[in-house]
């Protein structure tokens, strides 16, 4: 994950620093959602070979935004993803990702969300959820998850002891 990160980094000529980290067991299904990080934001997720199985989604706010002739932050806070009509709306937005369950996978999703009159160009992000079919206490479906944040005075970024951390470790948060 960290070579991949720092590969697509130099192909946009963009250095990304991790600003958190994580690795847990997630057998619950989440809502659309935006991980809390700097407007400018990648999010990382590995995922571990599991017997789970689940669903990864994705969600266009931005263009479902700009289709209703609002901001994106104005268009979440009338329509909030994590009700069921905001959910709705986001319906023609949404694109299915398919992570095998069987092998290791990596998902890259663009994680930022500028203010509704930000300048342009920036990146616009994208919103995901995961669904769980059949949650099992007997097994496991670990993701190590890295937030990312362009290289820039004043980013906030993670130690070096715990990015090492984070690449030797086996329990989970």
């Amino acid at each position: 994950m960290v070579e991949l990160v720092a590969a697509f980094g130099e192909a946009i000529g963009t250095p990304f620093v991790a600003e958190r980290l994580g690795r847990f067991d997630q057998q619950v299904t989440t809502k659309f959602h935006r991980d809390g990080a700097p407007e400018e934001s990648l999010l990382v997720l590995g995922y571990e070979p599991s017997s789970i199985q689940s669903r990864f989604f994705l969600a266009d706010a931005c263009r479902a935004a700009r289709d209703a002739g609002v901001g994106v932050n104005a268009f979440l806070s009338a329509n909030n993803p994590m009700f069921p009509s905001g959910e709705r709306l986001l319906g023609p937005y949404v694109q299915e990702l398919l992570v095998p369950r069987d092998t290791g996978a990596i998902v890259v999703v663009n994680n930022s969300l500028f203010p509704d009159d930000a300048p342009t160009p920036h990146l616009l992000g994208l919103l995901h959820k995961g669904t769980i079919e059949r949650p099992d206490p007997q097994a496991r479906r670990v993701i190590n998850s890295m937030g990312l944040t362009p290289d820039v005075p004043n980013a906030k970024r993670l130690p070096d002891v715990e990015i090492l951390r984070f690449l030797n470790r086996d329990d989970l948060d």
